[in-house]
Protein backbone atom coordinates (compact mmCIF):
# COMPACT_ATOMS: atom_id res chain seq x y z
CA UNK A 1 0.00 0.00 0.00
CA UNK A 2 3.20 2.47 -0.40
CA UNK A 3 1.08 4.83 -2.88
CA UNK A 4 3.48 7.63 -3.36
CA UNK A 5 1.79 8.77 -6.60
CA UNK A 6 4.96 11.38 -8.46
CA UNK A 7 2.25 13.95 -10.44
CA UNK A 8 3.96 14.74 -13.78
CA UNK A 9 2.53 18.48 -14.53
CA UNK A 10 4.47 19.28 -17.64
CA UNK A 11 2.21 19.66 -20.87
CA UNK A 12 5.02 18.38 -22.99
CA UNK A 13 5.35 15.17 -21.50
CA UNK A 14 1.12 14.53 -20.84
CA UNK A 15 1.00 15.28 -24.87
CA UNK A 16 3.39 12.87 -25.82
CA UNK A 17 2.02 10.08 -24.30
CA UNK A 18 -0.18 7.72 -26.87
CA UNK A 19 -3.71 7.94 -25.43
CA UNK A 20 -5.88 4.36 -25.50
CA UNK A 21 -8.21 5.41 -23.10
CA UNK A 22 -12.30 5.53 -23.45
CA UNK A 23 -13.98 8.88 -24.42
CA UNK A 24 -15.24 10.68 -21.14
CA UNK A 25 -18.73 11.04 -22.94
CA UNK A 26 -18.90 7.70 -23.95
CA UNK A 27 -22.22 6.18 -24.46
CA UNK A 28 -23.10 2.12 -24.41
CA UNK A 29 -24.06 0.48 -27.25
CA UNK A 30 -27.66 0.19 -25.93
CA UNK A 31 -27.60 4.07 -24.55
CA UNK A 32 -26.26 3.71 -21.38
CA UNK A 33 -23.74 6.07 -20.10
CA UNK A 34 -20.75 4.39 -19.72
CA UNK A 35 -18.18 5.36 -15.96
CA UNK A 36 -15.15 4.88 -16.67
CA UNK A 37 -13.09 3.71 -13.36
CA UNK A 38 -9.67 4.26 -13.30
CA UNK A 39 -7.23 1.67 -11.41
CA UNK A 40 -3.90 2.37 -10.90
CA UNK A 41 -2.95 4.88 -8.41
CA UNK A 42 -3.13 2.48 -5.50
CA UNK A 43 -4.39 -1.11 -4.80
CA UNK A 44 -6.17 -2.96 -7.68
CA UNK A 45 -4.11 -4.12 -10.32
CA UNK A 46 -3.37 -7.61 -9.21
CA UNK A 47 -5.20 -10.24 -11.02
CA UNK A 48 -7.17 -11.77 -8.89
CA UNK A 49 -8.41 -8.03 -7.96
CA UNK A 50 -8.88 -7.19 -11.43
CA UNK A 51 -11.22 -10.87 -11.42
CA UNK A 52 -13.01 -9.46 -8.62
CA UNK A 53 -13.61 -5.75 -10.08
CA UNK A 54 -14.61 -7.84 -13.12
CA UNK A 55 -17.55 -9.46 -11.46
CA UNK A 56 -18.55 -5.65 -9.56
CA UNK A 57 -19.01 -4.28 -12.68
CA UNK A 58 -21.24 -7.27 -14.46
CA UNK A 59 -23.16 -6.71 -10.86
CA UNK A 60 -23.34 -3.13 -11.66
CA UNK A 61 -24.24 -3.51 -15.24
CA UNK A 62 -27.26 -6.33 -14.54
CA UNK A 63 -29.03 -4.12 -12.14
CA UNK A 64 -29.08 -0.44 -13.77
CA UNK A 65 -30.35 0.58 -17.38
CA UNK A 66 -29.34 3.87 -17.40
CA UNK A 67 -25.55 3.69 -16.54
CA UNK A 68 -22.87 0.99 -16.89
CA UNK A 69 -19.18 0.96 -15.49
CA UNK A 70 -15.96 -0.32 -17.09
CA UNK A 71 -12.83 -0.65 -14.67
CA UNK A 72 -9.89 0.79 -16.38
CA UNK A 73 -6.71 -0.76 -15.02
CA UNK A 74 -3.34 0.33 -15.41
CA UNK A 75 0.12 -0.60 -14.47
CA UNK A 76 1.02 1.22 -10.91
CA UNK A 77 4.41 2.26 -12.79
CA UNK A 78 1.96 3.86 -15.91
CA UNK A 79 -0.90 5.16 -13.55
CA UNK A 80 0.05 8.64 -13.05
CA UNK A 81 1.31 9.64 -16.37
CA UNK A 82 -1.58 7.80 -18.01
CA UNK A 83 -4.14 9.66 -15.81
CA UNK A 84 -2.61 12.97 -16.84
CA UNK A 85 -2.04 12.04 -20.65
CA UNK A 86 -6.07 11.51 -20.10
CA UNK A 87 -7.09 14.69 -18.67
CA UNK A 88 -5.12 16.61 -21.01
CA UNK A 89 -6.83 14.81 -23.99
CA UNK A 90 -10.26 15.44 -23.11
CA UNK A 91 -10.51 12.12 -22.32
CA UNK A 92 -10.85 11.81 -17.98
CA UNK A 93 -12.32 9.08 -16.81
CA UNK A 94 -15.48 9.42 -14.55
CA UNK A 95 -14.13 8.07 -11.16
CA UNK A 96 -10.42 7.26 -9.74
CA UNK A 97 -9.51 4.75 -7.26
CA UNK A 98 -9.23 3.40 -4.95
CA UNK A 99 -6.49 6.05 -3.83
CA UNK A 100 -5.03 7.16 -0.52
CA UNK A 101 -4.88 10.65 1.28
CA UNK A 102 -1.83 11.33 -0.52
CA UNK A 103 -2.67 10.68 -4.02
CA UNK A 104 -5.64 13.18 -3.73
CA UNK A 105 -3.09 15.78 -1.87
CA UNK A 106 -0.72 15.75 -4.39
CA UNK A 107 -2.84 16.77 -7.40
CA UNK A 108 -5.54 18.46 -5.37
CA UNK A 109 -6.38 20.54 -7.73
CA UNK A 110 -7.71 18.23 -10.21
CA UNK A 111 -10.32 16.17 -8.53
CA UNK A 112 -13.84 17.76 -8.37
CA UNK A 113 -15.72 19.45 -5.19
CA UNK A 114 -18.30 16.71 -4.43
CA UNK A 115 -20.12 19.12 -1.64
CA UNK A 116 -23.25 19.93 -4.31
CA UNK A 117 -23.72 16.61 -5.05
CA UNK A 118 -23.82 15.68 -1.17
CA UNK A 119 -26.29 18.73 -0.58
CA UNK A 120 -28.63 18.29 -3.50
CA UNK A 121 -29.23 14.60 -2.51
CA UNK A 122 -29.20 15.37 1.14
CA UNK A 123 -26.76 12.21 1.80
CA UNK A 124 -26.44 11.16 4.78
CA UNK A 125 -22.90 10.92 5.94
CA UNK A 126 -24.01 10.04 9.54
CA UNK A 127 -22.82 6.08 9.06
CA UNK A 128 -18.99 6.56 8.13
CA UNK A 129 -16.70 6.87 10.68
CA UNK A 130 -15.90 10.16 11.57
CA UNK A 131 -12.09 10.00 10.74
CA UNK A 132 -12.76 8.85 7.22
CA UNK A 133 -14.80 11.81 6.93
CA UNK A 134 -12.09 13.83 7.87
CA UNK A 135 -9.15 12.39 5.96
CA UNK A 136 -11.23 13.56 2.69
CA UNK A 137 -12.34 16.66 3.84
CA UNK A 138 -10.05 19.86 2.27
CA UNK A 139 -9.82 23.40 3.18
CA UNK A 140 -12.05 24.09 0.19
CA UNK A 141 -13.59 21.10 -0.81
CA UNK A 142 -14.74 17.36 -0.25
CA UNK A 143 -13.19 14.82 -2.52
CA UNK A 144 -15.00 11.79 -2.29
CA UNK A 145 -17.59 9.57 -0.08
CA UNK A 146 -15.15 7.38 2.26
CA UNK A 147 -14.16 3.52 1.11
CA UNK A 148 -12.21 2.46 3.39
CA UNK A 149 -9.68 2.92 6.21
CA UNK A 150 -6.24 0.94 6.48
CA UNK A 151 -5.63 1.71 10.84
CA UNK A 152 -2.56 0.71 11.86
CA UNK A 153 -1.19 -1.54 15.02
CA UNK A 154 1.49 -3.86 15.90
CA UNK A 155 2.04 -7.04 14.70
CA UNK A 156 4.02 -9.38 17.15
CA UNK A 157 5.43 -12.92 16.26
CA UNK A 158 4.13 -14.83 19.58
CA UNK A 159 6.82 -17.45 19.87
CA UNK A 160 9.38 -15.35 19.56
CA UNK A 161 7.99 -14.03 22.83
CA UNK A 162 7.69 -17.23 24.32
CA UNK A 163 11.22 -18.07 23.58
CA UNK A 164 12.09 -14.87 25.48
CA UNK A 165 10.12 -15.54 28.25
CA UNK A 166 8.43 -12.33 27.60
CA UNK A 167 4.20 -11.29 28.35
CA UNK A 168 2.43 -10.80 24.90
CA UNK A 169 1.81 -6.72 24.54
CA UNK A 170 -1.34 -5.86 26.28
CA UNK A 171 -4.59 -5.65 23.77
CA UNK A 172 -6.52 -3.37 26.32
CA UNK A 173 -6.83 -0.15 25.18
CA UNK A 174 -7.05 1.51 28.72
CA UNK A 175 -3.34 -0.26 29.68
CA UNK A 176 -1.27 2.86 30.06
CA UNK A 177 1.28 0.61 30.99
CA UNK A 178 2.05 -0.08 26.91
CA UNK A 179 4.28 2.50 26.43
CA UNK A 180 7.22 3.51 23.83
CA UNK A 181 9.35 2.59 26.87
CA UNK A 182 8.43 -0.56 27.23
CA UNK A 183 8.11 -1.29 23.82
CA UNK A 184 11.74 -0.73 23.94
CA UNK A 185 12.42 -2.94 26.99
CA UNK A 186 10.70 -5.62 25.34
CA UNK A 187 12.81 -4.84 21.64
CA UNK A 188 15.56 -4.93 23.35
CA UNK A 189 15.82 -8.64 24.63
CA UNK A 190 13.42 -9.74 21.24
CA UNK A 191 16.44 -8.93 19.31
CA UNK A 192 19.24 -11.69 18.32
CA UNK A 193 22.83 -12.14 16.96
CA UNK A 194 24.34 -15.17 15.84
CA UNK A 195 24.99 -16.62 19.12
CA UNK A 196 21.35 -16.16 20.35
CA UNK A 197 22.75 -13.30 22.54
CA UNK A 198 20.02 -10.52 23.01
CA UNK A 199 20.66 -7.00 23.27
CA UNK A 200 21.06 -6.84 26.80
CA UNK A 201 23.84 -8.90 27.09
CA UNK A 202 27.53 -8.00 27.05
CA UNK A 203 28.48 -10.77 24.31
CA UNK A 204 25.78 -9.21 22.50
CA UNK A 205 27.67 -8.56 18.96
CA UNK A 206 25.32 -6.16 16.59
CA UNK A 207 27.01 -7.11 13.44
CA UNK A 208 25.79 -10.58 13.30
CA UNK A 209 21.74 -9.40 14.13
CA UNK A 210 18.95 -12.44 12.81
CA UNK A 211 16.19 -11.30 14.47
CA UNK A 212 15.33 -7.00 15.57
CA UNK A 213 13.19 -6.81 18.08
CA UNK A 214 10.97 -3.58 16.14
CA UNK A 215 10.61 -2.35 12.75
CA UNK A 216 8.61 0.05 11.26
CA UNK A 217 10.83 0.43 7.62
CA UNK A 218 8.00 0.39 5.25
CA UNK A 219 6.83 4.07 6.24
CA UNK A 220 8.22 7.30 5.53
CA UNK A 221 9.65 10.20 8.11
CA UNK A 222 6.35 11.64 8.46
CA UNK A 223 4.67 8.51 9.37
CA UNK A 224 7.85 7.80 12.23
CA UNK A 225 7.19 10.58 13.94
CA UNK A 226 3.06 11.53 13.81
CA UNK A 227 2.58 8.65 16.82
CA UNK A 228 4.69 10.81 18.96
CA UNK A 229 1.95 13.24 19.52
CA UNK A 230 2.91 16.50 17.87
CA UNK A 231 0.31 19.70 17.73
CA UNK A 232 0.35 18.92 13.96
CA UNK A 233 0.43 14.98 14.39
CA UNK A 234 1.71 13.94 10.77
CA UNK A 235 1.58 17.28 9.46
CA UNK A 236 5.11 19.09 8.85
CA UNK A 237 3.52 22.33 8.01
CA UNK A 238 1.16 24.43 10.21
CA UNK A 239 -2.60 24.67 10.19
CA UNK A 240 -1.96 27.71 7.62
CA UNK A 241 0.12 25.93 6.02
CA UNK A 242 2.66 28.96 5.52
CA UNK A 243 4.77 27.59 8.76
CA UNK A 244 6.97 23.99 8.72
CA UNK A 245 7.21 22.74 12.14
CA UNK A 246 8.90 19.56 11.42
CA UNK A 247 11.36 20.45 14.47
CA UNK A 248 8.24 20.27 16.93
CA UNK A 249 10.16 18.87 20.31
CA UNK A 250 7.73 15.94 19.93
CA UNK A 251 8.99 15.13 16.86
CA UNK A 252 12.32 15.59 18.41
CA UNK A 253 11.25 13.00 21.02
CA UNK A 254 10.42 10.65 18.47
CA UNK A 255 13.56 11.07 16.05
CA UNK A 256 15.58 10.74 18.94
CA UNK A 257 14.50 7.57 20.44
CA UNK A 258 14.02 5.71 17.01
CA UNK A 259 18.18 6.78 16.36
CA UNK A 260 19.06 5.54 19.48
CA UNK A 261 16.87 2.16 18.58
CA UNK A 262 19.03 1.83 15.81
CA UNK A 263 22.42 2.83 16.25
CA UNK A 264 22.82 2.42 20.56
CA UNK A 265 20.13 -0.26 21.48
CA UNK A 266 20.27 -2.19 18.03
CA UNK A 267 16.66 -3.36 17.91
CA UNK A 268 15.39 -1.18 14.76
CA UNK A 269 17.30 -2.50 11.66
CA UNK A 270 19.73 -0.10 9.64
CA UNK A 271 19.94 0.07 6.04
CA UNK A 272 21.78 -2.71 5.96
CA UNK A 273 20.03 -4.52 8.02
CA UNK A 274 16.75 -3.85 6.20
CA UNK A 275 18.62 -4.90 2.94
CA UNK A 276 19.62 -8.39 4.94
CA UNK A 277 15.77 -8.64 5.46
CA UNK A 278 15.31 -8.07 1.61
CA UNK A 279 17.60 -10.81 0.62
CA UNK A 280 15.27 -12.85 1.74
CA UNK A 281 12.56 -12.41 -0.39
CA UNK A 282 10.29 -11.26 2.06
CA UNK A 283 8.78 -8.64 4.50
CA UNK A 284 10.49 -8.00 7.57
CA UNK A 285 7.86 -9.58 9.65
CA UNK A 286 6.89 -12.64 7.68
CA UNK A 287 10.51 -13.19 7.44
CA UNK A 288 10.70 -14.53 11.10
CA UNK A 289 13.64 -11.01 11.22
CA UNK A 290 11.50 -8.93 13.47
CA UNK A 291 9.60 -9.54 16.24
CA UNK A 292 7.50 -7.03 15.88
CA UNK A 293 6.32 -5.33 12.88
CA UNK A 294 4.26 -1.74 13.18
CA UNK A 295 2.14 -1.47 9.76
CA UNK A 296 -1.26 -1.12 8.54
CA UNK A 297 -4.73 -3.14 7.71
CA UNK A 298 -3.45 -4.10 3.98
CA UNK A 299 -0.40 -5.44 5.21
CA UNK A 300 -2.81 -8.40 6.45
CA UNK A 301 -3.64 -9.34 2.45
CA UNK A 302 0.08 -9.21 2.08
CA UNK A 303 1.93 -10.51 4.68
CA UNK A 304 -0.27 -13.43 6.84
CA UNK A 305 -0.19 -16.45 4.92
CA UNK A 306 1.75 -19.27 5.67
CA UNK A 307 3.79 -18.00 8.41
CA UNK A 308 6.18 -20.64 10.07
CA UNK A 309 4.95 -18.47 13.72
CA UNK A 310 2.03 -17.96 15.80
CA UNK A 311 1.71 -14.52 15.76
CA UNK A 312 -1.59 -11.85 17.15
CA UNK A 313 -2.04 -7.58 16.74
CA UNK A 314 -1.68 -4.90 20.03
CA UNK A 315 -2.50 -1.34 20.21
CA UNK A 316 0.12 1.21 19.54
CA UNK A 317 1.98 2.40 22.35
CA UNK A 318 0.90 5.48 24.42
CA UNK A 319 3.84 8.24 23.79
CA UNK A 320 5.74 9.87 26.10
CA UNK A 321 2.59 12.63 26.64
CA UNK A 322 -0.02 9.95 27.45
CA UNK A 323 -1.32 9.80 24.39
CA UNK A 324 -2.19 7.25 21.34
CA UNK A 325 -1.54 7.37 18.03
CA UNK A 326 -2.41 5.46 15.62
CA UNK A 327 -1.59 6.58 12.09
CA UNK A 328 -3.89 5.62 9.19
CA UNK A 329 -4.24 5.19 5.16
CA UNK A 330 -7.52 5.78 3.71
CA UNK A 331 -9.18 5.17 0.05
CA UNK A 332 -11.74 6.97 -1.45
CA UNK A 333 -12.97 7.14 -4.96
CA UNK A 334 -12.85 10.46 -6.81
CA UNK A 335 -14.37 12.39 -9.46
CA UNK A 336 -11.45 14.14 -11.77
CA UNK A 337 -12.88 18.21 -12.42
CA UNK A 338 -12.65 17.79 -16.19
CA UNK A 339 -14.50 14.65 -16.65
CA UNK A 340 -17.76 14.62 -18.42
CA UNK A 341 -21.36 12.91 -16.83
CA UNK A 342 -20.47 13.59 -13.79
CA UNK A 343 -24.14 13.13 -12.30
CA UNK A 344 -23.29 9.26 -13.34
CA UNK A 345 -20.25 9.30 -11.44
CA UNK A 346 -21.82 10.41 -8.21
CA UNK A 347 -24.64 8.04 -8.47
CA UNK A 348 -21.49 5.06 -9.36
CA UNK A 349 -19.38 6.32 -6.39
CA UNK A 350 -22.61 6.03 -4.12
CA UNK A 351 -23.57 2.39 -4.73
CA UNK A 352 -19.59 1.52 -4.31
CA UNK A 353 -20.10 3.12 -1.23
CA UNK A 354 -23.23 2.15 0.27
CA UNK A 355 -24.20 -0.24 2.73
CA UNK A 356 -25.35 -2.92 0.75
CA UNK A 357 -21.98 -2.93 -1.62
CA UNK A 358 -19.08 -1.14 0.71
CA UNK A 359 -17.95 -4.67 2.41
CA UNK A 360 -17.72 -6.70 -1.42
CA UNK A 361 -15.83 -3.76 -2.55
CA UNK A 362 -13.48 -3.46 0.38
CA UNK A 363 -12.96 -7.35 0.06
CA UNK A 364 -11.49 -6.56 -3.17
CA UNK A 365 -8.68 -3.96 -2.05
CA UNK A 366 -8.12 -4.83 1.59
CA UNK A 367 -9.62 -1.66 3.41
CA UNK A 368 -12.18 -1.27 6.56
CA UNK A 369 -15.47 -0.82 5.18
CA UNK A 370 -15.71 2.97 6.05
CA UNK A 371 -19.23 2.33 7.25
CA UNK A 372 -19.76 1.54 10.90
CA UNK A 373 -23.15 -0.17 10.21
CA UNK A 374 -21.07 -3.20 8.77
CA UNK A 375 -18.55 -3.72 11.25
CA UNK A 376 -20.32 -6.92 12.23
CA UNK A 377 -20.47 -8.22 8.62
CA UNK A 378 -16.69 -7.15 8.13
CA UNK A 379 -15.32 -8.94 11.37
CA UNK A 380 -17.44 -12.31 10.38
CA UNK A 381 -15.15 -12.29 6.66
CA UNK A 382 -11.94 -11.25 8.66
CA UNK A 383 -12.94 -14.45 11.31
CA UNK A 384 -12.95 -16.51 8.59
CA UNK A 385 -9.63 -15.61 6.28
CA UNK A 386 -7.90 -14.31 10.20
CA UNK A 387 -9.35 -17.18 12.77
CA UNK A 388 -8.15 -15.92 16.24
CA UNK A 389 -7.32 -13.00 15.58
CA UNK A 390 -7.98 -9.28 17.81
CA UNK A 391 -10.56 -8.09 15.41
CA UNK A 392 -11.27 -5.21 18.33
CA UNK A 393 -7.44 -4.16 18.01
CA UNK A 394 -8.67 -2.96 14.34
CA UNK A 395 -12.05 -1.64 14.97
CA UNK A 396 -10.62 0.44 18.06
CA UNK A 397 -7.83 1.85 16.64
CA UNK A 398 -9.93 3.67 13.98
CA UNK A 399 -10.66 6.16 16.97
CA UNK A 400 -7.19 6.67 17.29
CA UNK A 401 -5.85 8.46 13.95
CA UNK A 402 -3.71 10.73 13.23
CA UNK A 403 -5.15 13.86 12.05
CA UNK A 404 -3.88 15.97 10.33
CA UNK A 405 -2.37 12.60 8.66
CA UNK A 406 0.59 11.57 7.93
CA UNK A 407 -0.45 12.45 4.10
CA UNK A 408 -2.50 15.16 4.64
CA UNK A 409 -1.82 18.22 1.94
CA UNK A 410 1.21 20.54 1.96
CA UNK A 411 2.61 23.13 -0.70
CA UNK A 412 4.64 21.74 -3.29
CA UNK A 413 4.19 18.22 -1.88
CA UNK A 414 6.62 16.38 -3.58
CA UNK A 415 9.59 19.01 -3.05
CA UNK A 416 8.31 18.74 0.69
CA UNK A 417 8.53 15.23 0.93
CA UNK A 418 11.99 15.22 -0.70
CA UNK A 419 13.35 17.25 2.27
CA UNK A 420 11.45 14.64 4.44
CA UNK A 421 12.78 11.38 2.69
CA UNK A 422 16.28 12.81 2.19
CA UNK A 423 16.15 13.17 6.07
CA UNK A 424 15.04 10.20 6.81
CA UNK A 425 17.31 8.25 4.73
CA UNK A 426 20.22 10.77 6.73
CA UNK A 427 19.10 9.02 9.80
CA UNK A 428 19.39 5.22 8.65
CA UNK A 429 22.55 4.90 6.55
CA UNK A 430 24.88 6.34 9.38
CA UNK A 431 25.15 7.36 13.38
CA UNK A 432 24.23 11.01 13.26
CA UNK A 433 22.55 11.34 16.53
CA UNK A 434 21.37 15.03 16.54
CA UNK A 435 18.02 14.45 15.99
CA UNK A 436 17.33 18.44 16.70
CA UNK A 437 19.93 19.40 14.08
CA UNK A 438 18.72 16.91 11.50
CA UNK A 439 14.88 18.60 12.14
CA UNK A 440 16.25 21.92 12.47
CA UNK A 441 17.92 21.72 8.96
CA UNK A 442 14.75 19.82 7.05
CA UNK A 443 12.59 22.44 8.76
CA UNK A 444 14.49 25.38 7.39
CA UNK A 445 14.71 23.85 3.77
CA UNK A 446 10.74 23.22 3.83
CA UNK A 447 10.41 26.71 4.91
CA UNK A 448 12.30 28.24 2.31
CA UNK A 449 9.75 26.22 -0.03
CA UNK A 450 6.58 27.38 1.93
CA UNK A 451 7.56 30.68 1.47
CA UNK A 452 8.71 30.69 -2.45
CA UNK A 453 4.93 28.63 -2.96
CA UNK A 454 3.31 31.42 -1.17
CA UNK A 455 5.30 34.82 -2.84
CA UNK A 456 4.09 32.98 -6.07
CA UNK A 457 0.08 32.65 -5.34
CA UNK A 458 -1.92 35.42 -6.79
Amino acid sequence: MKNKVLWLFSLLVVCALTLTACGSGEQAGDGRVKVVIFVGLGTGTDPHQIEMQEALAEEFNATHDDIMIEFLIVPYEEASERLLAMIAGDTAPQLVGPMGVGSVAEGLEMWEDITPYIEADNFDMGDFYGPAVELNTYPDKVVGLPLGLYPSFLFYNKDAFDAAGLPYPPSDFNDTSWTFEKLREYALQLTLDENNNNATSPDFNPDTIVQWGYDDSWIDLRGWLAPWGAERVGSPVSADYRTAVVNSPEWVTGLEWIMNAIWVDHFVPDTAGQQAIEATGADPFSSGMAAMWYSHTWYMSEGLYDLPFEYQIAPVPFNPYGERIARAHADIFAIPAAAENKEAAWEVMMWLTSAEHIVDVCAIYGCIPARQSVQPQYAASLEERYPGLDYNVIFRSIDYIDIPNIESWTPEPARVMDVINNTQSLVMVEQLLDAQGLLDQANAEIQAILDEYWASQP
